[in-house]
């Protein structure tokens, strides 16, 4: 089908990513975003992970990044924001804190006799499971624009040993 040219416009008229002393942040003139908001989803994160990067600074990113695992409150977030947080460790090629991530000791991110991600809850938080399971796949077969790095979102010390199978390259 032919592109609608009213998608084009609102596409050319999205604001920037919005960015406050050299960091990216939740929205334009967020006050106190470091010590009052950061609880819930580090979504700027989503940017640079779940998403392709489109517009995405890689050093304002790394900053980022940095400060929310300095300064995040993980415990009072949800289960999505690890595999969030490993996809966009994955991008910055840091696959220890990837890793990490899906690794987190948080009561948000804990898992079932099943092996299902609850997040808190007696029963599977579903966003929380299909986030880590992207998040892997997105580890191991990599994404466009991963410069063909084999198995990019994990640590090369061999520490770990990925066996996988026709998994498709993420964005």
């Amino acid at each position: 089908m032919p592109p609608k040219k009213e998608w084009a416009t609102v596409l050319n008229k999205l604001a920037p990513i919005p960015v406050e002393d050299s960091l990216y942040v939740q929205w334009e003139n967020i006050d106190s975003m470091w010590t009052k908001y950061n609880f819930e989803h580090p979504a700027m994160t989503g940017i640079y992970g779940m998403l392709p990067g489109d517009g995405v600074n890689k050093v304002i990113m790394q900053k980022t990044f940095q400060k929310v695992l300095d300064d995040w409150k993980f415990d009072t977030g949800w289960g999505w924001d690890f595999p969030m947080l490993a996809m966009c460790a994955a991008r910055l090629d840091r696959p220890l804190d990837a890793v990490n991530m899906l690794l987190s000791p948080s009561r948000k991110f804990n898992f079932d006799v099943h092996g299902l991600v609850g997040g808190g809850n007696p029963y599977p938080y579903f966003p929380a499971n299909g986030g880590l399971l992207y998040a892997v796949a997105m580890m191991t077969a990599g994404w466009q624009g991963d410069n063909g790095v084999h198995e990019p979102g994990w640590p090369k010390d061999g520490s770990w040993v990925v066996k996988w199978e026709d998994i498709k390259q993420a964005l």
